[in-house]
């Protein structure tokens, strides 16, 4: 018999955990690993899920800013974002227990599958990414620039402004047609067209020094007609120069008159100076009137005549500044 200390087992030696009982030494071990673990998994959910919260909220933010400046996009399902078709965000409800923000299959999967979760997070930022691409190809501009000035309206030209330059008044011209109107009512009175003439010598169909002054101003043609309303008479003048210059320096130094025109078998009126007359310009044309009486004949004052003779003038000023208005 020894003092009890000197075992089979040793000196002072433990005895061994009976068959069939736990190893408890080992189970507390492997209980700590585990809790550890779930920790470092706890943790690493967390970061996780904070990381796809913030990548979320940075996708709203891009989506709005990108609205904002473009006025329409697409949405993330392809539909066009305009005040029409709003842009609804996609129903991403967390399931309980799931932090708010967090995408159903981050927050599900947070604590167990950090590379599931991690797939989702660059899906977001690609389509992030392309909302400023479809909102920069929404200002495309189709068709012309807006606020492009239209085309201006071509205008007819200004008659007055044809007729001043043989270059520009090259219509055929001689007195049937300038003086078309057979018959012409003044105050009251019916006036019949009794004669017509082109004088290619202007001085010729003139007296009182009127022909030297039609000479200075390189005058072409003087065409006349006569109207008459029983033995009133008037004798319509219009002397055709180059230019508008040429005619009013004519008519600055007037002097004289044009002569009375009737057919060849009656007799002459107002051929000599003394009978009274008009005398004014268009464009490049002088006309005149003067007025008497063909019974009896000569220079005798005609008040009738006198009276008609400034709307026979104004006449004569209508049919020239149409010349204008017609085509060559």
């Amino acid at each position: 018999m020894g003092d009890g200390r000197d075992t089979v087992y040793g000196w002072g030696g433990a005895e061994p955990a009976a068959a069939g009982q736990p190893d408890w030494a080992a189970l507390a071990d492997r209980h700590e690993r585990e809790q550890k673990r779930r920790r470092q998994l706890r943790v690493v959910g967390g970061t996780v899920a904070a990381v796809l919260a913030v990548g979320a909220v940075t996708v709203a933010a891009v989506a709005a800013t990108g609205s904002g400046r473009s006025g329409h996009g697409l949405a993330a399902d392809g539909t066009s974002a305009s005040p029409g078709n709003p842009v609804t965000a996609p129903d991403t409800a967390a399931p309980d227990g799931a932090a708010p923000g967090v995408g159903a299959s981050a927050s599900a999967q947070a604590g167990a599958s950090a590379a599931g979760s991690a797939q989702a997070f660059p899906s977001a930022a690609a389509a992030s990414a392309s909302a400023p691409v479809s909102a920069a190809g929404s200002t495309k501009p189709t068709g012309s620039a807006p606020g492009a000035p239209a085309p201006a309206p071509t205008s007819a030209a200004d008659p007055l402004t044809v007729i001043s330059a043989a270059a520009t008044d090259s219509a055929p011209l001689d007195p049937t047609t300038l003086f078309a109107a057979g018959t012409l009512t003044v105050n009251g009175r019916t006036w019949t067209r009794l004669a017509t003439r082109t004088d290619t010598v202007c001085w010729q169909a003139t007296t009182g020094h009127l022909g030297d002054v039609l000479a200075a101003s390189n005058c072409r043609a003087l065409l006349r007609a006569t109207y008459t309303s029983g033995n009133s008479a008037v004798t319509v003048g219009v002397a055709v120069t180059d230019s508008k210059a040429q005619a009013d320096a004519a008519i600055a130094a007037n002097k004289g008159q044009i002569q009375g025109l009737v057919p060849a078998d009656s007799a002459s009126y107002c051929v000599s100076e003394g009978c009274a007359n008009t005398h004014a310009s268009i464009g490049r044309y002088d006309y005149y009137t003067v007025q008497g009486t063909v019974k009896p004949a000569g220079n005798t004052p005609d008040a009738i005549a006198n009276a008609a003779a400034p709307t026979l003038a104004d006449y004569a000023r209508t049919q020239l500044l149409a010349r204008g208005q017609r085509p060559a």
